[in-house]
């Protein structure tokens, strides 16, 4: 699918509400704000994911190149954030670490292998993005079930994976049907009162417990969201600062917890940390663009120079 600003836009909104939960997290605040932007963040961004992913393209490719591409967008900047966030943690080193960091990554790393895993099975199930929705949501759903909404493990062998790696093919397969159906305008109201449903439902969960109710309030909210993207797109809203992140989406995500914590170093205040945070990831990123290796190695969209402009020669002039 071709770039759009409104995505571009909602994506870039989405990663500073990701930063600014962790602030949150970061100076132990409780609020139901933080509990609301915890239950849609993710799933609206792996919705995204799926309604961006170009699917045709994706099966046609090489297997080579297709290998060659992710790796060089997605996985080998998530392998050099991965390396920098076991160290600076202490993390041991055995010959069971490269699966723990595959399938068991710490922290916000499990994002990458996730989406890569759910375009993996897109590629290999050449099915409609409908059937692979009917195949994905008993997934998702048993998993949410059985092992509830928390991170963790599915298991307690050295396969086991993250939780989240079976939870979002939900979300995924439905951003991937309303890239290909779109959604009708007759729907539009009906979409926004079960969205509205499902918000209040999860808010009114806060501090319950109430694990049973938690999948259908999330499900409602997030579906919702995620079926508002075709209008969202016919929008084409655009903010320059915010559309800049959007586009930088990966580097701020796996950059943004290390950038935090210095900053939570000097200043403990949770807006300071954020606006910090903000201000230092929008400046790295664009010097990680420049070049060839760091955008390769940090995950930054490449700075692309101006082309040279043809300088016309001016006639020449005979004097007699």
């Amino acid at each position: 699918m071709a770039k759009n600003p409104s995505i571009d836009l909602l994506k870039g909104l989405l990663i500073l509400l990701v930063m600014g939960g962790h602030a949150m997290e970061l100076t132990h605040q409780q609020h139901v704000l933080l509990w609301i932007g915890a239950g849609f963040r993710m799933p609206l961004m792996i919705g995204i994911s799926g309604y961006l992913l170009n699917v045709t393209r994706t099966r046609a490719m090489p297997t080579g190149e297709m290998f060659s591409r992710y790796g060089r967008r997605m996985l080998l900047p998530w392998a050099v954030a991965m390396i920098v966030y076991w160290l600076a943690s202490g993390g041991l080193l055995s010959w069971q670490t490269p699966l723990d960091m595959l399938l068991r990554p710490p922290f916000h790393l499990w994002y990458v292998p996730a989406l890569f895993l759910l375009i993996l099975v897109t590629r290999l199930m050449p099915l409609s993005p409908l059937l692979l929705l009917a195949i994905g949501t008993p997934v998702s759903l048993a998993t949410m079930y059985s092992f509830g909404l928390d991170h963790g493990a599915v298991g307690g062998s050295l396969l086991s994976p993250d939780s989240r790696f079976l939870r979002y093919p939900v979300y995924f397969f439905f951003g991937m049907l309303m890239a290909e159906r779109g959604m009708p305008k007759r729907y539009l109201w009906p979409v926004l009162l079960v969205g509205a449903l499902g918000l209040f439902w999860w808010s009114d969960l806060y501090g319950t417990g109430n694990a049973l109710a938690f999948v259908p309030a999330r499900l409602l909210m997030c579906l919702a969201l995620i079926a508002l993207l075709p209008s969202v797109s016919a929008v084409r809203l655009h903010y320059g600062p915010i559309n800049r992140i959007g586009r930088e989406s990966l580097f701020f995500y796996l950059w943004h917890p290390l950038v935090m914590g210095l900053v939570a170093m000097l200043d403990p205040h949770g807006a300071v940390i954020l606006a910090g945070a903000v201000l230092l990831l929008y400046i790295a990123s664009a010097l990680a663009g420049q070049g060839r290796l760091p955008p390769l190695l940090l995950g930054a969209v490449p700075q692309r120079r101006p082309a040279p402009v043809a300088v016309q020669p001016e006639p020449s002039t005979v004097i007699v």
